[in-house]
């Protein structure tokens, strides 16, 4: 008798982990998760006379004007990202290029009497 109490528990813990197993292999699965955006803005600062025109980013137009002694700030931009700051003005002279690698939330890129012609 009692070696029959034993083979019944054993039977029955064998079935319990053999159903857990198959259980677990049974659930949903989430799906891996996908690129992190992280948005950022770049404030652009000109303290120069001779640095004034449009804000270029990586070879195109913003469309934003900055004066000398002035700033704009450029939104859209994506953390993680390297940008080529330019400043154009009317005539096509363009000033240094500065690079910079973006980083969630304000970036601040100072353009001098320096950088420009």
């Amino acid at each position: 008798m009692r070696n029959k109490f034993f083979k019944k528990i054993f039977v029955s813990l064998v079935l319990i982990v053999l159903l857990g197993v198959i259980s677990a292999g049974c659930g949903s699965v989430a799906p891996p998760p996908g690129p992190i955006i992280l948005p950022c803005t770049l404030t652009v600062y000109s303290q120069g006379f001779w640095c004034y025109g449009y804000v270029w980013i990586n070879g195109a137009s913003t469309g934003q004007w900055i004066d000398y002694n002035g700033a704009v700030t450029i939104t859209g931009l994506i953390a993680g990202t390297v940008a080529n700051v330019q400043i154009v003005d009317n005539f096509g002279w363009d000033s240094l290029t500065k690079t910079i690698v973006l980083v969630a939330g304000q970036n601040i890129l100072t353009f001098t009497f320096l950088d420009c012609p």
